[in-house]
């Protein structure tokens, strides 16, 4: 009897563990974006239970310290909207982060966003910046302090502070 449940148990085990895989990202990074214009990214994000969190983590190359917007569901992707950056930012860096109901975290490479001047930067993720929805960017390290670095604009963004 006891050799019969082993291979059930064993098949149980399995089967559990398949389904408990982390969040599966698809995301085509763009080339290049322009300055003063809020900028989507999106992504496929999947999972064999749900995803709880969606976040784009994003800086300006150089800084010490990620910023993250959360990502919302559009019904076919997740997308996070990010401030404006000013032409001095010169590169956005960012990587898009997810976690699924059974806080199973994944996340991609890091991308570089050049920032170049409008009719370069052939397909740049923008916003119309009279359309972009209120952005809410975190922070993730106390020394950050209570604003987002100025080199991305404060227009229509809140910044929430670590305590």
């Amino acid at each position: 009897m006891r050799m019969r449940l082993a291979p059930v148990l064993v098949l149980l085990t399995a089967a559990a563990a398949a389904a408990n895989d982390p969040p599966a990202i698809e995301h085509t990074p763009s080339l290049c974006t322009v300055a003063e214009k809020p900028l989507q990214l999106c992504a496929g994000i999947s999972d064999d239970g749900s995803v709880a969190v969606a976040r784009v983590y994003f800086r300006r190359v150089g800084e010490e310290y990620y910023s993250y917007v959360a990502m919302v569901f559009t019904g076919v992707s997740y997308c996070g909207t990010l401030p404006a950056p000013h032409e001095k930012a010169k590169t956005v860096e960012y990587y898009i982060n997810a976690v699924d109901d059974t806080y199973q975290p994944q996340r991609t490479s890091t991308f570089r966003l050049p920032i170049q001047p409008e009719g370069v930067c052939e397909f740049p993720p923008v916003v119309d910046p009279a359309k972009a929805p209120a952005i809410k960017v975190f922070a993730t390290n106390r020394k950050q302090g209570k604003k987002l670095d100025d080199a991305f604009s404060l227009a229509g963004v809140t910044f929430v502070a670590l305590p």
